[in-house]
């Protein structure tokens, strides 16, 4: 018998050929209906007993019950008797009764433990239910790398049967969580494969450690099923070509790759990008719609015109539970909220979703559903689709962020080059770039792949000719906690890297090297600071400007409040040095301009609010404590409730009564 004919047909020596668990056909349901009828019949014999003791023996409910209970449980104290034959007749019935249901019903008791047990045992309660999954996925391999996808299954809510080798895992471990449907055998077995409903499934996935294995399964679930989905894993490089043309449509190398890329390759068939446009308040809306019709949000991207690739954070919600938790957080923290506000803000609400779903009817579903709330730009759009969208429905201003040798970093926009110059005058690459959000626990990053300094040189030539970009930037800089942000660097050796740490401390750039994220938000806390400050004065005086920049803080924007309305006007200012304040006090004496922000002002009873900067905690206090001794600081980070509170108690200038 050669090698093709064994994989067919089972090697009756081999006990990995042997069917571990017991054909469905050949384990008989579990009767526990009987069960109901056992019980059934010892109630009615119970109220039998109580009638004819009332009735018949003359005796009160209580004592019928009592009389009843002691004649079918044949024990018979004797302090009640029966006289008249009639009496007599009945007792007997009831005690025979008594004996022979009492007997039934114990008989299929102990029947229906001992089938349930051995249901268990067995592996028939495994059978039934997999009999009864259907557009699951089959995972064969449950070692290491099938935990981790397994894990990545179940978090989404995907059905999974898995095949395992070894009998010991699945029995001890796997049969253990009645969550997980798992079949002792090996998956290059057409019966198996049969028997975890592979006919009936989606997909199948491939994990086992043996890429000879892995080819055999591969042939075996495309003879068995031509059109599914096969992902398979692949030890070596050399075997990834033979497993594409064995018939596998994804090939993942855990070398390069996670048990999340295997997640996701599983899932192509059913995974969507989505592109929409929308606030902060309509972010549950959005969620809502995805999560009803059984899919997950696995990531949210901000499309930026200036660079080639999205800034992207990863957020894998699949619950309305985890969203409602995310929404308040919101609520909670203020600073988190306005921080994602600017975001949103910033590329004008246009932003993608990764999404994956149950079938392609339920992503058809989700897209239709948001383009009728007016929610949906496109479908799969490409990064040219997205910007043209973006052009059409908003401006797009950059945001940045995310972690990896990493180091983090804190200067100015203007110290860009002489960063950059350290590293690469030592043959280290600038891998990416990550900034950090007040209030957010995860950063956002942006590959950057910087090696050589005419790169660099054109870089920062773009920025000099655009303005826009360069205040989009500094605007970026300023809110990452006034300019502290991470790099991944790689070099040639250790030395390299210990140079240009060496150098980047010097110059006083250096935060640390590795930090972990909670030290990075440590650092952030020590050293940057955003501060929302509410003022009030009058529209020509910029005594509280001059005072913010004098002490080293920079101003990011105003905003006025219109009471009745409680509507917010917000102008940009971003005022980093003394230049600006005195650009922006030109543009105050200009007519037009003075009689708008004097109208402004008036509206919003001179009270409005600025989104400041300082490098750290000390300088954000002593900006504060100075801006109180004038009397114009009304509040430093005030909840939006407090803000109108102020506002709408000020007293109305008579401009606006007229």
């Amino acid at each position: 018998m050669n090698v093709r004919e064994l994989k067919k047909n089972g090697d009756p020596l081999n006990p990995l050929e042997l069917h571990i668990l017991p054909k469905e056909e050949d384990i008989p349901p579990i009767p526990y209906r009987m069960m109901l009828y056992a019980l059934t019949a010892v109630s009615g014999l119970v109220v039998y007993g109580i009638i004819g003791s009332i009735y018949i023996m003359g005796l009160n409910p209580i004592n019928a019950l009592y009389f009843t209970v002691i004649t079918i449980a044949t024990v018979g104290y004797g302090d009640i008797s029966p006289v008249t034959p009639l009496q007599r007749l009945f007792v007997v019935t009831l005690v025979l009764g008594g004996v022979g249901i009492l007997a039934y019903a114990f008989t299929l008791t102990i029947t229906v433990v001992t089938m349930a047990v051995e249901e268990i045992t067995s592996g028939a309660k495994q059978r039934r239910m997999i009999a009864g999954t259907k557009d699951h996925f089959v995972l064969c391999g449950y070692g290491r790398v099938g935990n981790a996808v397994h894990k990545e299954l179940k978090k989404r809510n995907r059905n999974v049967i898995i095949i395992e080798k070894d009998k010991k895992i699945v029995e001890k471990e796997l049969w253990n969580d009645p969550e997980v449907l798992a079949i002792p055998g090996d998956a290059t077995d057409e019966t198996v494969m049969i028997d975890a409903g592979l006919k009936r499934a989606r997909g199948v996935i491939i994990t086992t450690g043996e890429d000879v294995d892995n080819l055999f399964i591969t042939l075996t679930a495309r003879e068995i099923h031509p059109e599914i989905w096969i992902v398979t894993r692949a030890s070596k490089k050399e075997n990834i070509r033979r497993l594409y043309r064995s018939g596998a449509d994804k090939v993942i190398s855990p070398e390069t790759s996670g048990a999340e890329d295997i997640y996701f390759a599983a899932m192509e068939p059913t995974i969507m990008k989505i592109t929409t446009m929308h606030g902060v308040r309509d972010i549950k809306r959005e969620s809502e719609i995805i999560l009803k019709h059984g899919c997950t949000l696995e990531n949210i991207e901000y499309h930026l015109p200036e660079f080639k690739e999205p800034l992207a954070r990863k957020i894998g919600i699949s619950e309305i539970s985890e969203l409602n938790r995310f929404l308040e957080s919101l609520e909670r923290e203020n600073t988190r909220k306005k921080s994602l506000e600017k975001i949103y803000e910033s590329v004008s609400g246009i932003h993608s979703h990764w999404i994956s779903g149950p079938t392609k009817e339920s992503l058809e579903a989700v897209a239709n559903e948001l383009k009728r709330e007016g929610l949906l730009l496109g479908v799969n759009l490409d990064e040219e689709e997205i910007k043209e969208a973006a052009r059409k429905h908003g401006r797009l201003v950059e945001v940045i962020f995310k972690p990896e040798m990493k180091i983090t970093e804190t200067h100015d926009v203007r110290d860009i080059r002489e960063e950059a110059e350290i590293i690469l005058k030592h043959k280290c690459t600038l891998e990416d770039i990550e900034y950090y959000l007040p209030g957010f626990h995860e950063p956002l990053k942006r590959k950057v792949g910087l090696s050589k300094i005419e790169e660099m040189n054109r870089f920062l030539k773009k920025l000099e000719m655009d303005s826009n970009r360069m205040e989009s930037l500094e605007r970026l800089y300023t809110l990452s906690g006034g300019g502290i942000h991470s790099h991944t660097i790689s070099g040639p050796d250790t030395t390299s890297l210990a140079e240009v740490e060496k150098e980047l401390k010097k110059k006083g750039f250096l935060l640390g090297v590795n930090l972990s994220q909670k030290e990075i938000i440590r650092k952030i806390k020590e050293y940057g600071r955003v501060n929302e400050i509410l003022l009030r004065h009058k529209p020509s005086e910029t005594d509280d400007k001059k005072i913010i920049i004098d002490l080293g803080g920079r101003i990011l924007d105003s905003k006025h409040y219109l009471p009745g309305l409680r509507q917010v006007v917000s102008r940009k200012l971003y005022i980093k040095d003394k230049e600006d304040l005195k650009r922006c006090e030109e543009e105050y004496k200009k007519p037009d301009a003075r009689r708008s922000l004097e109208t402004l002002s008036h509206i919003s009873r001179n009270v409005h609010n600025h989104t400041v900067s300082a490098r750290d905690v000390e300088a954000s206090k002593k900006i504060a404590k100075a801006l109180a001794k004038t009397g114009m600081l009304l509040g430093v980070d005030l909840p939006e409730e407090k803000i109108w509170e102020i506002v709408e108690s000020e007293e109305i200038e008579k401009f606006c009564i007229e």
